[in-house]
């Protein structure tokens, strides 16, 4: 009798135990959620003042890598300022490796794209790590700097 005295007690205590783990997971896990909130519908409303809204960003062209030919510093590259910027673009190519800037350009206006650029020296076989650098400016009379953009691409010489 003994052996079945210890049974019992030894399935009352687990039960109890495993009563005890269930009812702790049941309170402590997150509750579901079923009162979400949602915005109102809306519809744009045309003003006059548009500068009270939001204005559109300045579109960068990105690059994987540039691919360019060794031991000639004149390079075809195309370096484009997209049609619906607001914008100047000075571009520049910087490499973090030795801290130099191998190209400037000048002013590129938006819709414009230049082909055929000078770089300050020529390079040698191999891929460097590089940064397109993007100066802005305001397409007006005062050229405000705007903010810019750092695009990180490899330069591929071959």
């Amino acid at each position: 009798m003994k052996w079945n005295n210890k049974k019992v007690i030894l399935i009352i205590i687990s039960a109890l135990v495993l009563a005890t783990g269930f009812a702790v997971y049941n309170q402590s896990r997150p509750k579901e959620v079923t009162n979400y909130e949602f915005e109102e519908e809306q519809t744009k409303q045309e003003t006059k003042n548009q500068e009270a809204g939001v204005t559109a960003g300045i579109q960068v062209p990105g690059y994987k890598s540039i691919t360019i030919p060794s031991g000639t510093k004149n390079v075809k590259v195309e370096l484009t300022n997209p049609e619906g910027n607001n914008v100047y673009f000075e571009i520049s190519f910087y490499l973090p490796d030795t801290d130099e800037v191998i190209y400037k350009s000048k002013l590129i206006k938006p819709g414009q794209t230049i082909y055929d650029i000078e770089l300050d020296r020529e390079m040698e076989e191999g891929e460097y790590p590089m940064i397109v650098r993007y100066g802005t400016y305001s397409a007006d009379d005062e050229m405000t700097p705007r903010n810019g953009a750092e695009v990180n691409c490899s330069l591929i010489v071959k």
